[in-house]
């Protein structure tokens, strides 16, 4: 996968998807946030089991893909 977005706008988008995910969880890949690229734009998903935020980026998506990454973590790299 490779995108290109706007370092404001997905500031904006992680702000609202991470605050679903807990930093220390039982199920690891609940800390993880799913980014997915295509030609919609770049979509980030979160999830703690009970609610799952879905916000979708635009982005110039070179080559689609998903991966997760560390929400907080990604969170704290980008701000």
């Amino acid at each position: 996968m490779k995108v290109t977005v706007e370092r404001s706008t997905l500031l904006k988008s992680l702000g609202h998807v991470h605050r679903v995910v807990e930093r220390r969880n039982t199920i690891p890949i609940l800390s993880n946030l799913l980014l997915r690229g295509s030609e919609d734009g770049l979509k980030l998903k979160a999830t703690d089991l009970d609610i799952e935020v879905v916000e979708t980026v635009p982005a110039d998506v070179v080559e689609p893909g998903a991966t997760t990454v560390p929400a907080h973590t990604l969170y704290d790299i980008v701000r």
